[in-house]
């Protein structure tokens, strides 16, 4: 997901090309905001601000499914996401296994907020066309651990108790894609968001309106 300064991953490719459309839009006016994330044992960490740990998923009728203390930082360029997500990724839990020398121990979020409206020039009329109307996307990235067999990758104590967490919040993020692949939701079935911290914050990006994107890396190696 981050890649190398020679070959930038998905999430520094997504920030230049989001930047590139903004600036090509010359119709709208625009304010991004980036919040970055990681569940760690089924408990919410801020990265850009490492003192709130343990953070609590609120749903509100304004601002819908959301993480009550993340921090939010208004962003302007590509480098200062770049450098703010470096800065979050240094408070990240990684381990040693003996499958991975840096293997994640937790899932990240990087989530883009872009709000926009079109730009009314001063002394504009009263139309429908000129009201402040703001629109709001959001991206999410997310860097999700991969599942574990612990007797592959020799874990034990902490390292074992890790890997369960991920492979629970993996297995219910599999019955989540399952259950509205199948039509569940809109059937009015019941899709089982809450069965993990990661499904529930990303329960927005995984239903309703959005377009839900999964890459796997596969490495051939024993």
């Amino acid at each position: 997901m981050r890649g190398s300064a020679t070959e930038p991953g998905v999430i520094p490719r997504a920030v230049h090309d989001l930047f590139d459309i903004i600036q090509q839009d010359v119709d709208r006016e625009f304010l991004l905001r980036m919040s970055y994330m990681e569940i760690y044992n089924e408990e919410i960490n801020d990265l850009l601000a490492p003192e709130h740990r343990k953070l609590q998923i609120h749903e509100s009728i304004e601002r819908g499914i959301y993480v009550a203390g993340l921090r939010e930082e208004i962003v302007a360029s590509p480098q200062q996401v770049l450098d703010l997500m470096e800065f979050g990724e240094s408070h990240r839990h990684i381990g040693e296994t003996n499958m991975n020398l840096h293997s994640s121990r937790s899932h990240t979020i990087f989530r883009m907020i872009i709000e926009s409206r079109d730009r009314t020039e001063d002394g504009g009329g009263d139309s429908v066309s000129s009201c402040d109307a703001v629109r709001v996307s959001v991206l999410n990235l997310v860097d999700l651990a991969g599942s574990e067999r612990a007797a592959k990758t020799g874990a034990e104590g902490v390292r074992l108790k890790e890997g369960s967490h991920i492979n629970k919040s993996l297995m219910t993020l599999g019955t989540v894609i399952k259950k509205l692949s199948e039509g569940a939701e809109s059937q009015g079935g019941h899709v089982p968001y809450r069965d993990s911290k990661l499904t529930r914050i990303l329960q927005p990006a995984l239903g309703g309106n959005a377009n839900t994107a999964i890459i796997c890396n596969i490495t051939l190696a024993q």
